[in-house]
C-alpha cells in the first residue's frame, strides 16, 4: 500500500512538472499570497483616526 501511495505521489509531481517549470507554479502562488496580504492590510487601517500623523 505504500508503495502504491509513493508512486501515485511521484506520478502527480511529475504530471504538474511536466509541461510548465516549477518556477511558474512558485511565481503565481507567491504573486496571489503577496496580493492577498496587501489587500488584507488595506482593509484593516480603514477605519483609523484620521488626525493621527502618518510618515
Amino acid at each position: 500500500m505504500r508503495l502504491l501511495v509513493e508512486i501515485l505521489v511521484i506520478a502527480t509531481v511529475i504530471y504538474f512538472g511536466w509541461n510548465k517549470p516549477y518556477k511558474e507554479y512558485a511565481a503565481r502562488a507567491n504573486k496571489t499570497i503577496t496580493s492577498k496580504l496587501d489587500g488584507l492590510g488595506g482593509t484593516l487601517q480603514k477605519h483609523q483616526d484620521s488626525s493621527v500623523k502618518r510618515y
